[in-house]
């Protein structure tokens, strides 16, 4: 799809990837007249990044990109092949990175590839954190591009492409979740059960994001309660021991910097229904996204 479509550049992930490319271009007519085709190559950078590790994606036993003697073998092969044209590298170290060292350490790393051309293209990949929390502290985005450009000055050629790939630091902040509460329990912990849950939101289950949340009405300060959704898992918990303002019933409980991974995420699972999703701006609102109905639920029994 990605040849006939005509995508300009590639990325290619392992050895596999590069056989199902060549292929592609000698048997495929279509995809034939569109060579050669660009591409990168992915590389392991062997860097640990301080992040969840179902996050990290650049050390050195992950499952993303060659490891570097594996990049420069691809590499060479590469440069024979009149079918394909090795644009550059690609280089991801993790997601929600609060630390910006770690992408400096990548950009080092590839530089061992070697000389690729004089206007080789580096995608330094994306995972700049955002402030999801009270605590957290992320990098500016001026931090964030200094870093990468001081790395590549020292490391990569001077006519190098410099490529980013602003992701959840782009649209996280753009979203606010909002659930109404249907029961509260007063005990050792104040419970607030919400009508919604890991079907709309994964990031704390898959790898224990923390997120702040407010009753929308009584906004901040309150006492501790655990943010619980409504599938049945004692997993599913949304926040633990979040400041909640005399939660009640009926409640609209708001948690903000959804805007990232929550709607991609979003499940079917115990036969949920996926929630709309509706822009705001300058006092007016549309829907983007409708409710899921149990007709689409349905739809794909036979």
């Amino acid at each position: 799809m990605a040849l006939r479509a005509g995508a300009g550049t590639v990325v290619v992930d392992n050895f596999d990837d590069i056989d199902r490319l060549e292929h592609l271009l000698e048997h495929d007519r279509e995809a034939r007249a569109r060579a050669p085709q660009r591409v990168l190559i992915r590389v392991i950078p062997d860097v640990d990044a301080d992040t969840h590790e179902a996050m990290a994606t650049g050390h050195r036993h992950s499952k993303f990109g060659l490891a570097v003697p594996d990049a420069v073998r691809a590499a060479a092969r590469l440069r024979g092949d009149e079918r394909l044209l090795l644009e550059g590298l690609h280089v991801h170290v993790g997601s929600q990175l609060l630390d910006t060292a770690p992408f400096a350490r990548a950009v080092e790393a590839i530089a061992a590839i070697g000389e690729l051309g004089e206007h080789a293209v580096y995608d330094l990949g994306g995972g700049l954190g955002v402030r999801y929390t009270y605590a957290d502290r992320p990098p500016t985005i001026e931090e964030y591009v200094r870093t990468l450009t001081d790395a590549a000055r020292k490391h990569l050629p001077a006519t190098a492409r410099l490529l980013i790939e602003p992701g959840r630091s782009l649209v996280a902040g753009a979203a606010t979740t909002l659930y109404r509460a249907v029961t509260v329990k007063h005990g050792p912990r104040t419970l607030v059960a919400v009508d919604g849950g890991m079907g709309d939101n994964l990031e704390p289950m898959l790898y224990g994001q923390r997120f702040e949340a407010t009753v929308g009405t009584r906004v901040g300060g309150g006492v501790g309660c655990d943010l619980m959704g409504r599938h049945c898992e004692s997993g599913d918990t949304l926040i633990r021991d979040v400041p909640l303002r005399d939660p009640r019933v009926g409640d609209v409980i708001a948690v903000p910097v959804t805007g990232a991974y929550c709607l991609s995420l979003a499940n079917n699972y115990n036969g949920a229904r996926r929630p709309p999703v509706v822009f705001c701006a300058d006092g007016t609102s549309r829907e983007v996204v409708r409710r899921e109905t149990y007709e689409d639920l349905l739809r794909r029994d036979v």
